[in-house]
């Protein structure tokens, strides 16, 4: 019987999912995306990881299914990360999602991002843009574009690493 409740739910979802993607996007409210954390994972003469963390929020009736995102971070104007990424996740109805990604970055190769984070001095907060677009497991349905304005407190981040 369960199993029977859970072909009908799924059955129902992709219904609902097949008119949404076929209706286009005028019955889907965009998403929202905001950077929540920058982290440093790694830091050695050779290079640096830095962790981007990202706070989704689906504010529509009905999960939306996460294939991909694209994005582009620029922190005070220069061009800081972007590229694409492959995962699956799901965001939930009227909730809230979140995913990191993880950059690479070598020390010589961005010179220009770090000099410009250091202009921003340890008491100001650093400004970012964030552009970049979700890729949904829909039918029939584009990627959502997202775009987030914002600030990230550099000294409380920088006081935390050890």
């Amino acid at each position: 019987m369960q199993g029977l409740i859970a072909v009908l739910r799924w059955t129902g979802l992709a219904c609902t999912l097949i008119l949404v993607g076929c209706a286009g996007s005028s019955l889907m409210t965009r998403p929202s995306v905001q950077l929540q954390s920058v982290d440093v994972a790694e830091a050695t003469l050779a290079g640096q990881s830095v962790l981007l963390g990202f706070s989704v929020h689906n504010p529509n009736p009905y999960p939306l299914p996460v294939s991909g995102i694209r994005y582009k971070v620029r922190f005070n104007g220069q061009n800081f990360a972007g590229g694409e990424t492959d995962g699956e996740f799901m965001i939930p109805a009227n909730g809230d999602g979140s995913f990191t990604i993880s950059v690479d970055m070598d020390l010589l190769g961005s010179t220009t991002q770090i000099s410009s984070l250091l202009r921003a001095g340890m008491s100001e907060n650093v400004h970012y843009e964030l552009f970049g677009n979700l890729d949904l497991a829909l039918p029939a349905t584009p990627s959502v574009a997202f775009t987030h304005r914002g600030s990230i407190p550099l000294h409380d981040r920088l006081a935390k690493q050890p």
